[in-house]
């Protein structure tokens, strides 16, 4: 990432009314029987950031074990006092190291479109060869190759997704996709219009370039964005499939 992302995600993910609702999305995903993983699962986060979602992985399944990983040490040491009793260790999607056998949860937020698909396939499917049977993995990623702007090029992803594609991923991998669906739909409208400058005048890649992140909407409609998530996520978690979104998000079991 550009120089200082990582320090505003670790500042704003906690609160900010994407990443909440993204992890209500996984909550409420998980609590739907026969998605919920055993008492005192083994979980990886493989791509960890700075922690947040460690944090709350923590919380929600009291995990016999709970790791992340992340190829920048910068993100490592902002996760670690987030997750103090994790196993936390440098390492990259694409050529991942697996501390343990038998994972029962493996998640991957918004990182498979830094490298791409491509790049990544050979770590992923290292990652899925240490899922149990049954195991779940869980993606989000972003959506739309034509959505693509300056704040992915200020996070470096190179590719963005649809729902499709996300889905004949899972299946390459030896996943069974057991929920599949677009996230951000009601807002996506106006999530274009507001990246719609960028998408029109495309910029090149450079390191003065700053995400979305650095403008947190004030509390009122950070609050409003995040119910309004929080409405769709509970129709996802049900397993409705909605029809666009900025998110492509996908929870496969291993075969």
């Amino acid at each position: 990432m550009n120089p200082g992302e990582y320090e505003v995600m670790a500042r704003v993910e906690r609160e900010h009314w994407w990443y909440r609702g993204l992890r209500d999305a996984l909550a409420r995903s998980l609590e739907r029987s026969p998605l919920w993983p055993p008492d005192e699962p083994k979980v990886l986060d493989a791509g960890c950031g700075t922690g947040e979602n460690l944090r709350f992985l923590g919380e929600l399944l009291s995990p016999a074990y709970l790791a992340g990983f992340d190829r920048a040490p910068e993100a490592l040491d902002l996760a670690r006092p987030k997750a103090p009793n994790g196993d936390l260790y440098e390492s990259d999607i694409c050529d991942p190291t697996i501390h343990v056998e038998d994972l029962d949860l493996i998640i991957s937020m918004d990182v498979i479109c830094i490298p791409g698909a491509e790049r990544a396939l050979p770590g992923l499917r290292r990652l899925v060869a240490h899922l149990r049977p049954g195991g779940l993995f869980a993606l989000n990623l972003p959506a739309y190759r034509w959505l693509l702007s300056r704040h992915d090029l200020a996070v470096h992803t190179t590719q963005r997704f649809t729902a499709s594609e996300v889905g004949a991923l899972l299946e390459s991998l030896g996943l069974s996709p057991l929920l599949l669906s677009y996230r951000v739909c009601a807002l996506f409208p106006a999530a274009v219009l507001v990246r719609l400058p960028t998408i029109l005048r495309r910029q090149a890649a450079s390191s003065t370039l700053r995400s979305d992140l650095h403008r947190m909407p004030g509390p009122w409609l950070n609050s409003t964005l995040t119910k309004i998530l929080e409405a769709e996520n509970r129709a996802i978690s049900r397993g409705v499939r909605l029809p666009w979104g900025s998110s492509v998000f996908a929870i496969g079991s291993r075969i």
